[in-house]
């Protein structure tokens, strides 16, 4: 299966690609910051790493990225300070899912593509170092 994440170096998209990479899955991942992944995940050959703020993205390279994908896992959200919930961008996770989901759409897969919109709001993982 190849499956795309978006959301990749936060807690939980971490968690998902460390996950899938385990099971042998191939994974496609949008991060705007690279660096904040676990090392053993960034030279697994099962990962594609693109370098990009999905919102900056052109919706042709979005298309081009999910063509191939089984499934879409969106672990987007906003830190949780008054700048992350209430400053820019206001609307990520809509537009995100949005934009993401017109692009599976136009590529009219053969297959239906499965979409998960994973949310942990209000939950933190203790074993993180995490607020």
């Amino acid at each position: 299966m190849t499956i795309l994440v978006v959301g990749a170096s936060g807690a939980t998209g971490s968690k998902l690609v460390e996950q899938l990479l385990m099971l042998n899955h191939r994974v496609k991942i949008i991060v705007r910051s690279p660096e904040k992944l676990p090392d053993a995940c960034k030279t697994n050959d099962n990962l594609q790493i693109i370098t990009a703020s999905v919102l900056d993205l052109t919706d042709d390279e979005i298309r081009e990225i999910v063509k191939d994908c089984d499934a879409v896992a969106s672990c987007l959200g906003h830190n949780l300070s008054w700048k992350g919930i209430y400053g820019q961008p206001r609307k990520l996770v809509t537009d995100a899912t949005r934009r993401l989901c017109d692009a599976i759409k136009y590529n009219k897969p053969q297959r239906a593509v499965k979409f998960v919109l994973m949310n942990t709001t209000g939950n933190g993982n203790r074993d993180l170092d995490e607020p």
